[in-house]
């Protein structure tokens, strides 16, 4: 279980051993970088710039998730579609349809919110320690962190649920640009697609 958190860009910038004390370095900080690892040393490492003492933490601790959504206008149906990466392989796709009234104004953001929770879920009751989340609505990150208010009962959930998770498992939010032939994205995309019968 890692307990050494270095944070290199932050409002405060060190070695930390308590996950929401971190957290409160960097929420809200542009360009915030950070790593949790095992060792001191790897920690101290990745301080002083020696990326490979990392690899430890990169490895069976982590789960990547690429998510996307989608929705269909004439059936007021959302979808998400999750492509799950372990160690550089996929090791789980998912996908599923959503029908909530309110959610659905959302689109495809509302299919992004579901597969965001439920990829952290997954992550959480698979024994990850952190989950890295790769999506293309930049809400998706902004939400959970707290930086963009939550005008909706969808939105409020959604960010209520990662902050409670966080207290469970480190979550990290990635923006990749949507439809830009990211491989993983594209499959998510698919997936996410596939479930509204497109």
């Amino acid at each position: 279980m890692k307990k050494v958190y270095a944070v290199k860009k932050g409002k405060k910038t060190g070695i930390f051993y308590n996950w929401d004390e971190v957290k409160e370095l960097i929420s809200g900080f542009s360009g915030a970088e950070y790593k949790g690892f095992k060792t001191l040393k790897e920690a101290e490492g990745y301080l002083n710039g020696e990326e490979a003492e990392q690899l430890s933490f990169e490895s069976g601790n982590l789960l990547i998730a690429y998510i996307d959504g989608s929705f269909d206008s004439e059936t007021m149906k959302y979808s998400f579609g999750i492509v799950l990466i372990k160690d550089g392989k996929v090791i789980k796709t998912l996908s599923q349809v959503g029908e909530s009234e309110e959610a659905a104004s959302m689109r495809n953001v509302a299919g992004e919110l579901s597969g965001a929770m439920t990829a952290i879920r997954y992550a959480a009751l698979n024994g990850y320690e952190k989950i890295r989340i790769y999506h293309d609505y930049e809400g998706i990150g902004k939400w959970a962190r707290g930086e963009w208010k939550t005008n909706l009962n969808c939105t409020a959930s959604y960010k209520a649920y990662c902050e409670k998770m966080s207290k469970k498992i480190e979550l990290e939010f990635i923006k990749v640009p949507a439809h830009s032939g990211v491989e993983y994205n594209e499959m998510a995309d698919k997936l996410a697609k596939e479930a509204l019968g497109k």
